[in-house]
């Protein structure tokens, strides 16, 4: 048979159980207060910022674009498609710049806001340094040697054009990159070559670049050096206009700038080599 409790043991075990529902009680209602007070904060500050963000003192009554130079602002406008019901809070800042950049003469976009409702793109454009022959038509290349458009009627023409770069789908990279960097040697009013001067620059793995002028003048210039070929130029224009000699239709050899040779373009018969051909040591 069971022994049954004492009296003072059953009543100190119903008042340990009270205590522990009264303090289960006090707890359950304290985290649910401070559910309440965490419910009320968040409910409050959504509420808040979606009126201040949708607030009519913030729609955007004005874009301002900046850097535009090929495009119009107009353009760009079109190519944003902000809507006129859109705050500077609000709006979609990266589908602007991914519709933006869809125009290949865009290299980079920033999209700013000044408050409290005016929103400002700027644009930073490609400049195109030469026209490329590819295997399937003429594009335009800009200084990091990225083939960005097509060539087109209503694009710029006076640009030098760059053959021998590209064949059977494969790209000369170490000529290409050569290419720019003799083209920023070359730049405008430097000399007397003038890059507005420069018609084509060629290139041949064997030879080298070869930099030909409207005027009918062809630069045999090699694999590097450039800077100091077309200092060491200078010096032989010079001369040759003292001896009354023209520029135009001559091929001037500078692979080798301590011998530079000079002959006329084209002739495949000279009547007398030591006539026409002339070679500066330095």
């Amino acid at each position: 048979m069971k022994r049954a409790l004492p009296k003072k043991i059953k009543r100190t075990r119903r008042n340990s159980l009270k205590k522990r529902s009264q303090i289960v009680i006090r707890e359950t209602f304290q985290a649910c207060c401070l559910m309440a007070v965490i419910f009320s904060v968040a409910f409050t500050m959504i509420t808040t910022y979606n009126f201040i963000v949708s607030s009519p003192y913030f729609m955007i009554r004005k874009t301002l674009v900046r850097g535009c130079k090929k495009l119009t602002e107009k353009e760009v406008l079109s190519l944003a498609a902000v809507k006129p019901t859109q705050t500077v809070l609000t709006v979609n800042r990266q589908a602007i710049v991914r519709r933006i950049k869809a125009n290949p003469w865009v290299r980079e976009v920033s999209i700013g806001v000044e408050l409290p409702d005016r929103l400002v793109i700027d644009v930073r454009e490609r400049t195109a340094i030469a026209i490329v022959k590819h295997d399937n038509g003429l594009y335009l290349l800009d200084h990091s040697g990225r083939l960005f458009k097509k060539f087109e009627k209503t694009d710029e023409a006076d640009l030098p054009v760059l053959t021998g770069f590209f064949a059977g789908g494969k790209t000369n990279k170490e000529f290409l990159e050569k290419a720019i960097g003799l083209m920023t040697h070359i730049a405008p009013h430097s000399g007397f070559i003038d890059i507005e001067n420069v018609s084509e620059i060629h290139c041949d793995e064997a030879v080298g670049l070869s930099l030909y002028t409207d005027g009918g003048l062809c630069l045999r210039l090699g694999t590097d050096g450039y800077e100091n070929k077309l200092k060491r130029l200078a010096a032989v224009m010079a001369d040759l206009e003292n001896r009354n000699y023209k520029s135009e239709f001559m091929q001037i050899d500078l692979r080798n700038p301590n011998k530079i040779f000079v002959a006329p373009k084209n002739v495949s018969k000279p009547k007398c080599p030591m006539e026409s051909t002339k070679r500066y040591q330095t």
